[in-house]
């Protein structure tokens, strides 16, 4: 019978990982438990688990710090990792300790069995391979089966440590030839075993190798090798390639999008390669279809975007609006596809951008220290998304997630609308607010708006709204040496010769007479 533990600071979670795994009584029991990963080392020094069921967030000693201990110390022992967030830096973690599993809080019974079922099934396939005969064969056949691992490690840039080839099969190849990278992106799930079968049944033989992403199922990578100095050009190659990979995916009840490197010259430069054959899929346009393969150029063409609801879409997700921020995510990713030239890459740079501005909202709100770290956690995720389909799946989700949290504490939790729009108008004074704009943005009547305001605060909308700009040109002139046009655009003015008119209406002087005048 196998023992395992459980490393976690939460009560519930340890008593009901336990009561879940009870009905593997027969073959799996419970050594110990610890709410940290300090006193998680101290417990696997005494009680020597068969495997280590373990959570990321923990006070003392986290995952991130205890997963790489367990692997140079416990390599034998299977990981299985448990979190609640779907963070790309804890799935690499979890790669790297070639943890067995990683599963979401809150998990199910059948999800936890699952996990351990499998790392029973390592441990078994562990036992029955220390009692086969050590040969030159088998000793080959586990070199290959490393060096299969640390390539699917290296391509996402997640290998850290050295970078040799130990079985003799790849090492010839690799010192012998060129070779080129073709990443897949499917729109169905792909077995490996079948993508094995197409490299076997097209004649690559050892000049082709196929690896399945490790957490993505719709990702997938072929190297192809080469002579060096070949004859055959790149291009004529690929395009071979990507022939037979179309014949051969119409059977298998998927579409698959193809990019495709430049020439490398051995293995260790995989991540490079992948990075090229990332930028070839981002160019893709969004008016395209079907079975499409896309050459790693090095030029960057980018389209500019501009849409004209996004500051009614900031606005509803500052305010906590979730069914107006789901709609108008819905209206943002058609838009995309009306956009002349308009490509993949253009849809992640526009929704980066938009993502930047919602981070620096919630920092008037909330604390956020590691803001730059969950920056780059999203553009790793962003980064191994190679449709619009799903990009727009996870941007819906992240904006929403923004609006859900925002929601409790936003300014506009108020019930008073004008109090609300004297608000909006305060924070947001240089951008172009209109009645128009403003009577959208509060659902309310363009008439009602104008004499509701006037009502409540005394002032015309369009006195106020330039009371605040003029207020906020006199912070400029007397702090600052920017030119004028540069304070006219910095207040919401793009006319300059109108902000002098109406500057000189509310102070009496010209804007350069006030700046003299202070000094």
């Amino acid at each position: 019978m196998y023992s395992y533990i459980i490393i976690d600071d939460e009560t519930l979670i340890r008593r009901g990982t336990e009561k879940k795994l009870a009905a593997l009584s027969d073959q799996i029991y419970c050594a110990g438990t610890a709410a940290d990963g300090k006193s998680g080392i101290a417990l696997i020094k005494e009680k020597h688990p068969d495997i280590i069921i373990l959570d990321m967030q923990m006070p003392v000693m986290d995952g991130t710090q205890l997963l790489p201990y367990l692997s140079g110390n416990y390599p034998e022992i299977p990981l299985i990792v448990i979190s609640g967030y779907r963070d790309f830096d804890y799935v690499s973690h979890a790669i790297k300790a070639q943890a067995v599993d990683y599963i979401l809080k809150p998990f199910s019974r059948e999800d936890i069995q699952k996990a351990v079922k499998n790392a029973i099934g390592k441990l078994e396939d562990a036992h029955s391979y220390k009692e086969l005969l050590s040969s030159e064969e088998q000793a080959e056949h586990n070199y290959y089966q490393y060096d299969i691992k640390m390539l699917q490690n290296l391509i996402m840039g997640y290998h850290t440590g050295d970078i040799s080839i130990s079985s003799k099969r790849l090492s010839f190849i690799n010192d012998t030839h060129d070779l080129f990278l073709l990443t897949l992106h499917f729109s169905v799930p792909v077995d490996k075993a079948d993508m094995d079968i197409f490299i076997e049944e097209n004649g690559f033989g050892d000049l082709g190798l196929y690896l399945a992403h490790q957490s993505e199922a719709d990702l997938g990578f072929i190297v192809l090798f080469i002579p060096e100095n070949s004859p055959l050009s790149l291009r004529k190659l690929a395009l071979q390639a990507a022939e037979d990979l179309e014949i051969w995916m119409s059977g298998h009840n998927t579409v698959v999008t193809l990019g495709i490197s430049n020439i490398h010259h051995n293995l260790s430069e995989l991540h490079n390669a992948f990075l090229e054959t990332s930028s070839a899929l981002n160019s893709q346009l969004l008016s395209e279809r079907g079975f499409r393969c896309y050459f790693y150029s090095g030029q960057i063409r980018q389209t500019f975007i501009a849409w004209d609801k996004q500051d009614e879409f900031l606005f509803r997700i500052e305010a906590g609006m979730n069914d107006e921020t789901a709609r108008l995510t819905d209206e943002l990713f058609h838009y995309y596809t009306t956009v002349d030239g308009c490509t993949l890459a253009d849809v992640k740079y526009h929704c980066f951008q938009l993502g930047s501005q919602c981070r620096l909202i919630m920092n008037n709100y909330l604390s956020m220290s590691s803001d730059s770290e969950n920056s780059a956690s999203m553009q790793n995720v962003v980064s191994r998304i190679f449709s619009l389909e799903e990009l727009e799946t996870y941007y819906r989700q992240f904006f929403l997630n923004i609006a859900d949290m925002l929601r409790p504490q936003s300014v506009y939790a108020i019930d008073d609308t004008i109090e609300k729009i004297r608000i909006y108008i305060d924070r947001n004074y240089q951008k172009n607010l209109t009645q128009e704009f403003i009577s959208c943005l509060f659902y309310l009547n363009r008439s009602y708006l104008s004499h509701l305001f006037k009502e409540k605060t005394g002032q015309k909308f369009v006195d106020y709204l330039n009371s605040i700009r003029i207020s906020k040109a006199k912070e400029l002139l007397r702090s600052s040496d920017r030119k004028m046009y540069q304070i006219s655009k910095a207040v919401g003015y793009d006319n300059v010769k109108y902000f002098f008119r109406i500057f000189k209406k509310f102070e009496g002087v010209t804007p350069e007479q006030y700046r003299n005048s202070s000094k």
